[in-house]
């Protein structure tokens, strides 16, 4: 039997929040029909009419079996009938009522062909009940309202039925590591792989209530590393400020696992569970006391939960059930405002949201792909997982797609996070056989549900004393499209993170700038992390010196090929920017210098490192760059920085370098 998602019954009996059965509420208007009816009959419709304003049940449906017991084919009869069925939860009853209502009078009232549409697919007759749909929607006195559910409905028997015939490979596993006979849900693991949040709940012994202690079920915001070999700790509670006082979880963590969001709910005297997003920072070995995201986002008349942030920091996607959005719980973004504070959130709008619910958002690290929940998308049942792609142009948000059977299920699927990579979902569930009860499961997420190819970049900048350079702006820059990003830094630390959406194939080149620093950059090869086949690039402590008179500086990936001179793509690229931080510090003055390690005679590597500068000095010379401003020489194997006696010390004196002569 297909399980249906709109449930009749539900939309009579609760009357707020349903929009598509509003009409139901009003008194019920009889349809026409040439059968007559017995008197008796009729005379207990004004009777049941007054019960219903009266809301009445029990005399409705006593009415409902007198008008029955009076004439069993009166079409007036059989249409209140069913609806006093209905509202009672009687569906096999309303499904008799209203099939012998079109039987002996097919064109009585348009709005009976959705009812009893409606009520078979509940009682496991869709064929029927499709039948019945489409022929109301066909109907020229069909209602609007109804007309878009019928509409819905249909699409989402449809969509079941697509996605039963072709289900997704789907084998889940239980996290070993972390996942006990306790539950353990709610959980995230950072972008980097080398943390994971999540919330614990088990048995714990109180030993404080009294002389005989008493065995407490209880929840505890936890985390847990990654070991070298790839495996998580088993986990422990995040010590305090954490697990003090309120009802924690839901994490969210930022690239460089220095924000670290989540949901504290509390009960208020009123009995009301108000939930709010929150933000801990994790600084000099701690973290911080936790501190609302803003009045902004939490609303004290509205819930405000299931934080998802951005790999960079820069959006911040949520739940909320606030009032003005599409109905039901809607998904919301804000972005970071340049003093750090969030912006006013923006409702997702009607393609994500529906009248129903939406939640659990989860933004990917490649910042554009949003994996959520909902009970409005149709399905197979329950809260099904979907995605869609923003399109940074149009800034609208593609059709949401299902994940697809059995990943999701009769039952809710709520809360999937997928790796930076994005071959690996995580879901915790209580529906798949774990450790025992709640656990975190992965599986191979299918190719059509996959974000786009991103990859992280990690690193720490110091000075020459090996401390935080303080306020420096870092920028990787996309090599074939030429697109850049800006990376926040870590002050304190000099710590960065930075996750990009990029092609497989495209090189990466990072720049660092600080007014009265030298020239400092990296270039990453994609070809080198593609044999790798890591997509978090860890970059080795990187100095940005001060400029001093008569002080050498690198310029780091300028390579030449065996006795060449000939600048590779690689080192025009470099060269570009060096020309651009030459255009800026206009007061610079530099002489190019050329080194080679001892493999050779010295002549043919005075010969060689000269030349090596001079095309350095002719391309910077060639893009403007005054003659004024610049010289070159090359000094051979006379100045190495290494042991000449090591491959290691030679390839560091195998270098191009600029020296400042003045500034």
């Amino acid at each position: 039997m297909i399980f249906f998602k709109y449930n009749l019954f539900a939309a009579f009996v609760v009357v707020t929040g349903v929009q598509f059965f509003s009409k139901l509420y009003a008194q019920p208007e009889l349809g026409t029909c040439e059968k007559p009816c017995a008197e008796k009959a009729v005379a207990q419709i004004e009777k049941w009419n007054k019960a219903w304003r009266a809301k009445n049940y029990q005399e409705m449906r006593r009415y409902a079996d007198l008008m029955m017991n009076f004439d069993r084919n009166c079409p007036h009869v059989l249409y209140l009938y069913g609806e006093t069925a209905v509202r009672g939860g009687r569906m096999r009853e309303a499904e008799a009522a209203w099939m012998r209502l079109l039987e002996l009078c097919p064109d009585y009232k348009a709005d009976v062909l959705f009812y009893a549409g409606v009520v078979l697919i509940e009682n496991g007759q869709p064929s029927k009940g499709v039948e019945l749909l489409k022929k109301y929607i066909q109907h020229p006195d069909r209602e609007p309202q109804f007309d878009r559910e019928a509409r819905s409905i249909l699409n989402s028997l449809d969509m079941e039925r697509r996605l039963r015939e072709n289900p997704v490979d789907f084998h889940p596993k239980p996290l070993e590591d972390i996942c006990t006979a306790a539950d353990e849900y709610l959980a995230t693991i950072s972008p980097d792989g080398s943390w994971c949040f999540f919330t614990r709940r088990g048995k714990e012994i109180d030993r404080k209530s009294g002389p005989v202690p008493v065995e407490r079920v209880v929840e505890k915001f936890s985390y847990a590393r990654r070991l070298p070999d790839g495996k998580f700790e088993r986990g422990q509670p995040l010590p305090s400020p954490f697990n003090q006082k309120y009802n924690e979880g839901g994490p969210s963590i930022t690239a460089d696992n220095r924000e670290l969001y989540f949901t504290i709910c509390e009960l208020l005297p009123s009995g009301y569970q108000n939930c709010d997003i929150y933000i801990s920072t994790y600084s000099n070995d701690r973290w911080s006391e936790p501190q609302s995201v803003g009045e902004l986002i939490n609303r004290p008349d509205s819930w405000e939960s299931q934080p998802s942030v951005t790999a960079n920091g820069d959006w911040l996607y949520f739940a909320s059930n606030r009032k003005g959005g599409q109905g039901g719980l809607d998904l919301y973004r804000c972005y970071r405002l340049p003093d750090g504070r969030w912006s006013a959130p923006e409702n997702l709008g009607p393609t994500v949201n529906t009248s129903k619910d939406e939640k659990s958002p989860y933004i990917h690290s490649d910042g554009v792909t949003l994996y959520f929940s909902s009970n409005g998308h149709g399905g197979i049942g329950g809260h099904d997982i979907f995605y869609t792609q923003l399109d940074l142009q149009t800034q609208k948000w593609s059709a949401p797609q299902n994940i697809g059977y059995p990943i999701n299920t009769e039952a809710d699927e709520v809360g999937l996070f997928v790796s930076l990579d994005g071959t690996k979902g995580y879901i915790s569930t209580d529906k798949i056989k774990g450790k025992g009860g709640w656990d975190v499961f992965y599986f191979e997420l299918p190719k059509s549900a996959r974000p786009n190819f991103t990859r992280l970049i990690t690193g720490r900048l110091t000075d020459e004393n090996g401390q935080s350079p303080g306020n420096v702006q870092v920028k990787i820059k996309k090599v074939q499209s030429a697109q850049e990003t800006t990376v926040r830094i870590d002050t304190v630390t000099g710590d960065f993170a930075v996750a990009l959406q990029t092609q497989q194939n495209e090189d990466l080149l990072l720049v660092a700038e600080k007014a009265g620093t030298a020239f400092t950059s990296r270039y990453i090869v994609a070809e080198d992390l593609n044999a790798s086949q890591e997509s978090v690039i860890k970059q080795q402590t990187i100095e940005v010196k001060k400029l001093k008179r008569g002080e050498e500086y690198r310029l780091h990936d300028i390579n030449f090929e065996t006795n060449s001179y000939a600048l590779d793509k690689r080192a025009v690229r470099i060269l570009e920017e060096f020309y651009e931080f030459l255009k800026t510090n206009k007061s610079i003055h530099i002489e190019i210098q050329g080194h080679t390690d001892n493999v050779g005679t010295r002549e043919d590597n005075l010969v060689l490192s000269n030349n090596r500068a001079k095309v350095v000095y002719e391309y910077l010379l060639n893009k403007g760059i005054s003659p004024s401003r610049m010289s070159y020489k090359g000094f051979g194997p006379d100045k190495p920085i290494a042991s000449n006696q090591t491959e290691q010390g030679r390839a560091l004196n195998r270098r191009t370098v600029f020296v400042i002569k003045d500034f």
